[in-house]
């Protein structure tokens, strides 16, 4: 059940922090036409803050194992 919460939790956040990112126009602070960079950039800045908050779910989804059985 654990890893169904992290795994589910992981993709929901990484598209949601990846459309984030893309608002805040971070490609101003990156040289001018080095789109791998900056896109590289934003996989990787979205994907550790997507771990993080899967992490946060999963350890929040412990809390209440055993109320609910």
């Amino acid at each position: 059940m654990v890893q169904i919460i992290y795994f589910t939790s992981l993709i929901v956040f990484f598209a949601i922090n990846l459309r984030i990112l893309g608002a805040l126009h971070f490609e101003n602070k990156f040289e001018k036409f080095k789109i791998w960079e900056i896109k590289a950039a934003y996989f990787l800045v979205s994907l550790a803050l997507a771990h993080m908050l899967a992490e946060i779910m999963v350890r929040f989804s412990t809390l209440f194992e055993g109320l609910f059985i």
